[in-house]
Protein backbone atom coordinates (compact mmCIF):
# COMPACT_ATOMS: atom_id res chain seq x y z
CA UNK A 1 0.00 0.00 0.00
CA UNK A 2 1.10 3.54 -0.79
CA UNK A 3 -0.04 6.79 0.76
CA UNK A 4 -3.17 8.10 -1.02
CA UNK A 5 -1.60 11.56 -0.80
CA UNK A 6 1.29 10.85 -3.19
CA UNK A 7 1.02 11.38 -6.95
CA UNK A 8 0.38 8.21 -8.87
CA UNK A 9 3.48 6.73 -10.47
CA UNK A 10 4.87 3.59 -12.05
CA UNK A 11 8.29 2.19 -11.14
CA UNK A 12 10.52 -0.61 -12.37
CA UNK A 13 11.94 -3.25 -10.05
CA UNK A 14 14.96 -5.10 -11.45
CA UNK A 15 17.17 -7.91 -10.17
CA UNK A 16 20.30 -9.27 -11.85
CA UNK A 17 21.06 -12.92 -11.01
CA UNK A 18 18.92 -12.68 -7.88
CA UNK A 19 20.46 -9.43 -6.58
CA UNK A 20 17.99 -6.53 -6.30
CA UNK A 21 19.56 -3.54 -8.12
CA UNK A 22 16.41 -1.39 -8.33
CA UNK A 23 17.91 1.53 -6.38
CA UNK A 24 21.17 1.38 -8.35
CA UNK A 25 19.59 1.27 -11.80
CA UNK A 26 16.82 3.85 -11.25
CA UNK A 27 18.94 7.02 -11.89
CA UNK A 28 20.05 5.59 -15.27
CA UNK A 29 16.81 4.01 -16.48
CA UNK A 30 15.45 5.54 -19.70
CA UNK A 31 12.86 2.88 -20.49
CA UNK A 32 11.84 -0.71 -19.85
CA UNK A 33 9.64 -2.69 -22.23
CA UNK A 34 8.07 -6.09 -21.54
CA UNK A 35 6.34 -7.96 -24.38
CA UNK A 36 3.94 -10.79 -23.50
CA UNK A 37 3.11 -12.96 -26.54
CA UNK A 38 0.17 -15.32 -26.95
CA UNK A 39 1.86 -17.88 -29.21
CA UNK A 40 4.76 -18.68 -31.56
CA UNK A 41 7.14 -16.26 -29.84
CA UNK A 42 9.10 -16.06 -26.59
CA UNK A 43 8.36 -13.27 -24.12
CA UNK A 44 10.85 -10.41 -24.39
CA UNK A 45 12.36 -7.73 -22.12
CA UNK A 46 14.38 -4.63 -23.05
CA UNK A 47 16.03 -2.23 -20.59
CA UNK A 48 17.53 1.01 -21.95
CA UNK A 49 19.98 2.98 -19.78
CA UNK A 50 21.72 6.34 -20.14
CA UNK A 51 25.48 5.84 -19.85
CA UNK A 52 27.16 9.24 -20.06
CA UNK A 53 29.77 8.23 -17.47
CA UNK A 54 30.45 4.84 -19.08
CA UNK A 55 29.48 3.08 -15.87
CA UNK A 56 27.39 0.34 -17.49
CA UNK A 57 29.37 -0.37 -20.66
CA UNK A 58 32.96 0.07 -19.44
CA UNK A 59 32.72 -1.03 -15.82
CA UNK A 60 29.73 -3.13 -14.76
CA UNK A 61 28.86 -4.91 -18.04
CA UNK A 62 32.51 -5.24 -19.04
CA UNK A 63 33.37 -6.97 -15.79
CA UNK A 64 30.33 -9.25 -16.09
CA UNK A 65 31.08 -10.29 -19.69
CA UNK A 66 34.82 -10.80 -19.00
CA UNK A 67 33.90 -13.15 -16.17
CA UNK A 68 31.52 -15.23 -18.28
CA UNK A 69 34.06 -17.95 -18.99
CA UNK A 70 35.58 -18.16 -15.52
CA UNK A 71 34.39 -20.72 -13.00
CA UNK A 72 32.49 -19.39 -10.03
CA UNK A 73 33.99 -19.45 -6.56
CA UNK A 74 33.70 -22.73 -4.69
CA UNK A 75 30.31 -23.06 -3.06
CA UNK A 76 30.12 -22.74 0.72
CA UNK A 77 26.85 -24.63 1.03
CA UNK A 78 25.12 -27.29 -1.03
CA UNK A 79 23.45 -26.53 -4.35
CA UNK A 80 19.78 -27.33 -4.96
CA UNK A 81 17.46 -27.00 -7.95
CA UNK A 82 13.93 -25.53 -7.79
CA UNK A 83 11.46 -28.23 -8.93
CA UNK A 84 7.87 -26.83 -9.10
CA UNK A 85 6.78 -25.85 -12.63
CA UNK A 86 5.05 -22.75 -11.23
CA UNK A 87 8.17 -21.60 -9.40
CA UNK A 88 8.92 -21.10 -5.70
CA UNK A 89 8.22 -18.12 -3.43
CA UNK A 90 11.13 -16.50 -1.58
CA UNK A 91 10.28 -15.20 1.91
CA UNK A 92 11.90 -12.98 4.50
CA UNK A 93 11.46 -15.58 7.25
CA UNK A 94 10.55 -19.21 7.89
CA UNK A 95 6.84 -19.70 7.24
CA UNK A 96 4.19 -18.82 4.67
CA UNK A 97 3.00 -15.92 6.81
CA UNK A 98 6.25 -13.99 6.39
CA UNK A 99 6.83 -11.29 3.76
CA UNK A 100 7.26 -12.46 0.17
CA UNK A 101 10.46 -11.07 -1.35
CA UNK A 102 10.14 -12.57 -4.81
CA UNK A 103 10.11 -15.92 -6.60
CA UNK A 104 12.48 -18.41 -8.23
CA UNK A 105 11.57 -20.08 -11.52
CA UNK A 106 11.64 -23.81 -12.14
CA UNK A 107 15.17 -25.08 -12.70
CA UNK A 108 16.92 -22.25 -10.82
CA UNK A 109 19.98 -23.48 -8.90
CA UNK A 110 20.44 -21.99 -5.42
CA UNK A 111 23.09 -22.39 -2.73
CA UNK A 112 21.59 -23.45 0.59
CA UNK A 113 23.52 -22.58 3.76
CA UNK A 114 21.22 -24.56 6.05
CA UNK A 115 17.78 -26.12 6.46
CA UNK A 116 15.68 -25.69 9.61
CA UNK A 117 12.00 -26.52 10.27
CA UNK A 118 11.51 -27.35 6.59
CA UNK A 119 12.86 -24.00 5.36
CA UNK A 120 16.11 -23.57 3.42
CA UNK A 121 18.26 -20.46 3.91
CA UNK A 122 19.56 -18.83 0.72
CA UNK A 123 20.97 -15.46 -0.38
CA UNK A 124 18.45 -13.35 -2.29
CA UNK A 125 18.81 -9.69 -3.18
CA UNK A 126 21.84 -9.30 -0.94
CA UNK A 127 20.15 -10.69 2.18
CA UNK A 128 19.35 -14.01 3.82
CA UNK A 129 15.98 -15.33 2.68
CA UNK A 130 14.05 -18.60 2.92
CA UNK A 131 12.30 -21.07 0.62
CA UNK A 132 10.36 -24.24 1.36
CA UNK A 133 12.90 -27.10 1.36
CA UNK A 134 10.38 -29.69 0.13
CA UNK A 135 10.42 -28.05 -3.32
CA UNK A 136 14.20 -28.26 -3.72
CA UNK A 137 16.19 -31.13 -5.21
CA UNK A 138 19.82 -31.53 -4.18
CA UNK A 139 22.30 -31.39 -7.05
CA UNK A 140 24.37 -34.51 -7.66
CA UNK A 141 27.92 -34.66 -6.36
CA UNK A 142 30.42 -33.51 -8.95
CA UNK A 143 27.89 -31.46 -10.89
CA UNK A 144 29.66 -28.40 -12.36
CA UNK A 145 28.93 -25.09 -10.60
CA UNK A 146 27.32 -22.28 -12.54
CA UNK A 147 29.70 -19.97 -14.35
CA UNK A 148 29.64 -16.29 -13.48
CA UNK A 149 27.88 -14.33 -16.19
CA UNK A 150 26.88 -17.41 -18.20
CA UNK A 151 23.10 -17.66 -18.57
CA UNK A 152 22.88 -14.22 -16.92
CA UNK A 153 19.38 -13.87 -15.45
CA UNK A 154 17.27 -10.72 -15.27
CA UNK A 155 14.10 -10.50 -13.19
CA UNK A 156 11.79 -7.51 -13.65
CA UNK A 157 8.49 -6.12 -12.44
CA UNK A 158 6.42 -2.97 -12.98
CA UNK A 159 4.79 -1.44 -9.89
CA UNK A 160 1.90 1.04 -10.08
CA UNK A 161 1.68 3.11 -6.90
CA UNK A 162 -1.55 4.91 -5.92
CA UNK A 163 -2.77 4.61 -9.53
CA UNK A 164 -6.44 5.21 -8.65
CA UNK A 165 -5.79 7.66 -5.79
CA UNK A 166 -6.83 5.11 -3.16
CA UNK A 167 -3.36 4.09 -1.98
CA UNK A 168 -3.58 0.66 -3.62
CA UNK A 169 -0.66 -0.65 -5.67
CA UNK A 170 -0.64 -2.94 -8.70
CA UNK A 171 2.25 -5.19 -9.69
CA UNK A 172 3.06 -6.76 -13.05
CA UNK A 173 5.58 -9.56 -12.49
CA UNK A 174 7.32 -9.79 -15.87
CA UNK A 175 9.12 -12.97 -14.81
CA UNK A 176 12.67 -14.12 -15.42
CA UNK A 177 14.67 -13.70 -18.62
CA UNK A 178 18.14 -14.53 -19.87
CA UNK A 179 20.40 -11.80 -21.23
CA UNK A 180 20.55 -12.26 -24.99
CA UNK A 181 22.41 -9.19 -26.26
CA UNK A 182 23.93 -5.85 -25.21
CA UNK A 183 23.86 -2.83 -27.55
CA UNK A 184 25.72 0.44 -26.98
CA UNK A 185 24.84 3.58 -28.99
CA UNK A 186 25.63 7.28 -28.96
CA UNK A 187 25.79 10.13 -28.69
CA UNK A 188 24.19 10.46 -26.22
CA UNK A 189 25.63 7.26 -24.77
CA UNK A 190 23.05 4.57 -24.06
CA UNK A 191 23.16 0.86 -23.34
CA UNK A 192 20.27 -1.49 -24.18
CA UNK A 193 19.96 -4.88 -22.53
CA UNK A 194 17.83 -7.34 -24.50
CA UNK A 195 16.66 -10.46 -22.72
CA UNK A 196 14.34 -13.27 -23.72
CA UNK A 197 12.47 -16.13 -22.12
CA UNK A 198 14.12 -18.47 -24.65
CA UNK A 199 17.57 -17.23 -25.76
CA UNK A 200 18.54 -17.67 -29.43
CA UNK A 201 21.79 -19.27 -28.28
CA UNK A 202 20.00 -21.88 -26.15
CA UNK A 203 20.53 -25.54 -27.18
CA UNK A 204 16.76 -26.03 -27.48
CA UNK A 205 16.90 -23.55 -30.41
CA UNK A 206 20.36 -24.12 -31.86
CA UNK A 207 21.34 -27.78 -31.44
CA UNK A 208 20.15 -29.87 -34.38
CA UNK A 209 19.23 -33.43 -33.46
CA UNK A 210 18.08 -36.61 -35.14
CA UNK A 211 15.84 -38.93 -33.16
CA UNK A 212 12.91 -41.28 -33.60
CA UNK A 213 10.07 -40.84 -31.10
CA UNK A 214 8.04 -44.06 -30.85
CA UNK A 215 4.78 -44.44 -28.91
CA UNK A 216 4.70 -40.85 -27.63
CA UNK A 217 1.87 -38.37 -27.11
CA UNK A 218 2.41 -34.71 -27.99
CA UNK A 219 2.40 -33.82 -24.29
CA UNK A 220 4.97 -36.55 -23.61
CA UNK A 221 7.32 -35.22 -26.31
CA UNK A 222 6.91 -31.66 -25.02
CA UNK A 223 7.62 -32.63 -21.42
CA UNK A 224 10.70 -34.66 -22.34
CA UNK A 225 12.09 -31.85 -24.50
CA UNK A 226 11.48 -29.41 -21.65
CA UNK A 227 13.20 -31.69 -19.12
CA UNK A 228 16.22 -32.24 -21.38
CA UNK A 229 16.65 -28.48 -21.73
CA UNK A 230 16.12 -27.64 -18.06
CA UNK A 231 12.77 -25.86 -18.42
CA UNK A 232 9.23 -26.63 -17.29
CA UNK A 233 6.24 -27.64 -19.42
CA UNK A 234 2.56 -26.76 -19.10
CA UNK A 235 0.16 -28.66 -21.38
CA UNK A 236 -3.30 -27.04 -21.51
CA UNK A 237 -4.82 -28.46 -24.71
CA UNK A 238 -7.82 -30.77 -24.39
CA UNK A 239 -6.60 -32.94 -27.27
CA UNK A 240 -3.32 -34.84 -27.05
CA UNK A 241 -2.31 -36.50 -30.35
CA UNK A 242 -0.51 -39.84 -30.13
CA UNK A 243 2.35 -40.80 -32.46
CA UNK A 244 3.31 -44.40 -33.07
CA UNK A 245 6.41 -42.96 -34.77
CA UNK A 246 7.63 -39.38 -35.24
CA UNK A 247 11.00 -38.57 -36.78
CA UNK A 248 13.14 -35.60 -35.75
CA UNK A 249 15.85 -35.24 -38.40
CA UNK A 250 18.61 -32.63 -38.09
CA UNK A 251 16.20 -30.24 -36.42
CA UNK A 252 16.35 -28.31 -33.15
CA UNK A 253 14.03 -29.42 -30.37
CA UNK A 254 11.94 -26.24 -30.47
CA UNK A 255 11.52 -26.32 -34.26
CA UNK A 256 10.53 -30.00 -34.20
CA UNK A 257 8.02 -29.40 -31.38
CA UNK A 258 6.65 -26.33 -33.17
CA UNK A 259 6.02 -28.35 -36.36
CA UNK A 260 4.15 -31.02 -34.40
CA UNK A 261 2.05 -28.35 -32.70
CA UNK A 262 1.12 -26.68 -36.00
CA UNK A 263 0.09 -30.02 -37.52
CA UNK A 264 -2.04 -30.73 -34.45
CA UNK A 265 -3.58 -27.25 -34.30
CA UNK A 266 -2.01 -26.59 -30.90
CA UNK A 267 -0.30 -23.30 -30.03
CA UNK A 268 3.15 -23.11 -28.45
CA UNK A 269 4.74 -20.27 -26.48
CA UNK A 270 7.61 -19.77 -24.03
CA UNK A 271 7.31 -17.68 -20.89
CA UNK A 272 9.38 -17.54 -17.70
CA UNK A 273 11.32 -20.73 -18.53
CA UNK A 274 8.09 -22.65 -19.23
CA UNK A 275 6.96 -24.24 -22.50
CA UNK A 276 3.21 -23.68 -22.73
CA UNK A 277 1.06 -25.68 -25.16
CA UNK A 278 -2.62 -24.73 -25.45
CA UNK A 279 -5.69 -24.85 -27.66
CA UNK A 280 -6.56 -21.39 -29.01
CA UNK A 281 -10.26 -22.27 -29.27
CA UNK A 282 -10.36 -22.86 -25.50
CA UNK A 283 -8.71 -19.50 -24.81
CA UNK A 284 -11.13 -17.73 -27.16
CA UNK A 285 -14.12 -19.31 -25.39
CA UNK A 286 -13.25 -17.59 -22.10
CA UNK A 287 -15.39 -14.68 -20.90
CA UNK A 288 -14.24 -11.22 -22.01
CA UNK A 289 -12.44 -9.28 -19.27
CA UNK A 290 -13.85 -5.90 -20.36
CA UNK A 291 -15.44 -3.98 -23.24
CA UNK A 292 -13.69 -1.35 -25.40
CA UNK A 293 -16.31 1.16 -26.56
CA UNK A 294 -15.62 3.78 -29.20
CA UNK A 295 -15.17 7.25 -27.76
CA UNK A 296 -14.10 8.65 -24.40
CA UNK A 297 -15.79 5.80 -22.54
CA UNK A 298 -13.32 3.36 -24.08
CA UNK A 299 -10.45 4.61 -21.93
CA UNK A 300 -7.87 4.13 -24.70
CA UNK A 301 -5.20 6.62 -25.78
CA UNK A 302 -5.11 5.62 -29.45
CA UNK A 303 -6.19 2.79 -31.76
CA UNK A 304 -5.58 1.17 -35.14
CA UNK A 305 -7.94 -1.22 -36.97
CA UNK A 306 -7.02 -3.37 -39.97
CA UNK A 307 -8.37 -6.20 -42.11
CA UNK A 308 -6.29 -8.91 -43.79
CA UNK A 309 -6.09 -9.53 -47.53
CA UNK A 310 -8.93 -11.49 -49.05
CA UNK A 311 -6.69 -14.38 -50.07
CA UNK A 312 -5.80 -15.05 -46.43
CA UNK A 313 -9.43 -15.71 -45.54
CA UNK A 314 -10.80 -19.20 -46.17
CA UNK A 315 -14.44 -20.23 -45.84
CA UNK A 316 -13.65 -23.92 -45.31
CA UNK A 317 -10.85 -26.44 -44.89
CA UNK A 318 -10.65 -30.06 -46.03
CA UNK A 319 -8.25 -32.56 -44.47
CA UNK A 320 -7.66 -35.80 -46.42
CA UNK A 321 -5.62 -38.90 -45.70
CA UNK A 322 -5.30 -42.17 -47.62
CA UNK A 323 -4.30 -45.14 -45.47
CA UNK A 324 -1.50 -46.91 -47.43
CA UNK A 325 -2.34 -50.25 -45.82
CA UNK A 326 -6.04 -50.33 -46.76
CA UNK A 327 -6.35 -47.69 -49.50
CA UNK A 328 -9.20 -46.11 -47.52
CA UNK A 329 -9.61 -42.34 -47.91
CA UNK A 330 -10.53 -40.42 -44.76
CA UNK A 331 -11.87 -36.91 -45.24
CA UNK A 332 -13.15 -34.18 -42.93
CA UNK A 333 -14.37 -30.64 -43.70
CA UNK A 334 -14.78 -27.62 -41.41
CA UNK A 335 -16.61 -24.41 -42.39
CA UNK A 336 -16.78 -20.88 -41.02
CA UNK A 337 -19.99 -19.52 -39.49
CA UNK A 338 -20.58 -17.26 -42.53
CA UNK A 339 -20.08 -20.01 -45.14
CA UNK A 340 -22.80 -19.92 -47.81
CA UNK A 341 -23.60 -22.68 -50.36
CA UNK A 342 -24.54 -20.15 -53.03
CA UNK A 343 -21.31 -18.16 -52.80
CA UNK A 344 -17.88 -18.84 -54.23
CA UNK A 345 -15.97 -19.96 -51.17
CA UNK A 346 -12.23 -20.42 -50.90
CA UNK A 347 -11.26 -23.80 -49.43
CA UNK A 348 -7.99 -24.65 -47.73
CA UNK A 349 -6.67 -28.10 -48.66
CA UNK A 350 -4.49 -30.08 -46.23
CA UNK A 351 -3.09 -33.59 -46.00
CA UNK A 352 -2.40 -35.13 -42.60
CA UNK A 353 -2.41 -38.57 -41.02
CA UNK A 354 -5.76 -39.11 -39.29
CA UNK A 355 -7.55 -42.21 -38.04
CA UNK A 356 -11.21 -41.23 -38.40
CA UNK A 357 -13.59 -38.74 -40.01
CA UNK A 358 -14.12 -37.05 -36.63
CA UNK A 359 -10.38 -36.61 -36.20
CA UNK A 360 -10.12 -35.19 -39.73
CA UNK A 361 -12.93 -32.71 -39.04
CA UNK A 362 -11.38 -31.59 -35.76
CA UNK A 363 -8.01 -31.05 -37.42
CA UNK A 364 -9.63 -29.20 -40.33
CA UNK A 365 -11.27 -26.80 -37.86
CA UNK A 366 -7.92 -26.12 -36.18
CA UNK A 367 -6.11 -25.60 -39.49
CA UNK A 368 -8.84 -23.21 -40.61
CA UNK A 369 -8.53 -21.28 -37.34
CA UNK A 370 -4.76 -20.93 -37.71
CA UNK A 371 -5.05 -19.60 -41.29
CA UNK A 372 -7.90 -17.16 -40.61
CA UNK A 373 -7.00 -15.80 -37.19
CA UNK A 374 -5.43 -12.55 -38.46
CA UNK A 375 -8.12 -11.63 -40.99
CA UNK A 376 -9.38 -8.81 -38.73
CA UNK A 377 -7.13 -7.18 -36.13
CA UNK A 378 -6.86 -4.12 -33.91
CA UNK A 379 -4.25 -2.37 -31.76
CA UNK A 380 -5.16 -0.24 -28.73
CA UNK A 381 -2.89 1.74 -26.39
CA UNK A 382 -4.07 2.27 -22.80
CA UNK A 383 -2.66 3.89 -19.69
CA UNK A 384 -0.48 1.20 -18.11
CA UNK A 385 -2.53 -1.76 -16.89
CA UNK A 386 -0.82 -4.89 -15.43
CA UNK A 387 -4.06 -6.87 -15.87
CA UNK A 388 -3.79 -6.77 -19.68
CA UNK A 389 -2.06 -9.98 -20.76
CA UNK A 390 -1.81 -12.17 -23.86
CA UNK A 391 -4.45 -14.88 -24.02
CA UNK A 392 -7.28 -12.84 -22.47
CA UNK A 393 -10.36 -11.76 -24.44
CA UNK A 394 -12.12 -8.39 -24.81
CA UNK A 395 -15.23 -7.09 -26.57
CA UNK A 396 -15.33 -4.26 -29.11
CA UNK A 397 -18.55 -2.20 -29.32
CA UNK A 398 -19.38 0.73 -31.56
CA UNK A 399 -16.66 -0.05 -34.12
CA UNK A 400 -18.94 -1.16 -36.96
CA UNK A 401 -17.56 -4.17 -38.85
CA UNK A 402 -14.93 -4.64 -36.12
CA UNK A 403 -17.50 -5.23 -33.37
CA UNK A 404 -17.15 -8.58 -31.65
CA UNK A 405 -14.98 -10.63 -29.35
CA UNK A 406 -11.21 -10.45 -29.67
CA UNK A 407 -8.24 -12.21 -28.14
CA UNK A 408 -5.14 -10.34 -26.95
CA UNK A 409 -2.34 -11.80 -29.07
CA UNK A 410 0.35 -9.47 -27.71
CA UNK A 411 0.63 -7.13 -24.74
CA UNK A 412 3.46 -4.58 -24.74
CA UNK A 413 4.07 -2.87 -21.40
CA UNK A 414 6.34 0.19 -21.68
CA UNK A 415 7.72 2.21 -18.78
CA UNK A 416 9.27 5.42 -20.10
CA UNK A 417 8.21 8.95 -19.16
CA UNK A 418 5.00 7.24 -18.09
CA UNK A 419 3.50 3.75 -18.20
CA UNK A 420 1.47 2.53 -21.18
CA UNK A 421 0.15 -0.84 -22.34
CA UNK A 422 -0.34 -1.59 -26.04
CA UNK A 423 -2.47 -4.62 -26.85
CA UNK A 424 -2.68 -6.30 -30.26
CA UNK A 425 -6.03 -8.01 -30.88
CA UNK A 426 -7.24 -10.61 -33.34
CA UNK A 427 -10.89 -11.47 -33.72
CA UNK A 428 -12.05 -14.68 -32.07
CA UNK A 429 -13.09 -17.22 -34.67
CA UNK A 430 -16.56 -18.61 -34.13
CA UNK A 431 -18.32 -21.41 -35.95
CA UNK A 432 -15.28 -23.72 -36.28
Amino acid sequence: MSSPDIARRALAEVAFDGADITASIRPYLLSMTYIDCEADEADDLQIRLQDREGLWLEQWLGAMLDASGEPAAEAVGKQYRVTPAVGLNVRAGRGTGTKKLGALTCGTVVEVSGIESGWAAIQYGGQTAYVSAQYLQEMEEGAPPAAAGKGFRIQAAIVRENWAGDGKDGVLDCGEFELDSVTAEGPPSTVTLSATALPYSAPVRQTEKSRVWESYSLSGIAREIAAINGIACLYEAATDPFYSRAEQFKTSDIRFLSSLCKDAGVSLKTSNHILILFDQAEYEAKDAMFTIRKGAAGGYLKYRLSAGAAETQYASCRVRYTDPATGRCIEGIAKTADWRESEKNQQLEATAKVGSIAEAQALAAKRLRLHNKYARTAVFTFPGNPALAAGLTVLLEGWGAWDGKYLISRAKHTLKSGYTTEISLRRCLEGY
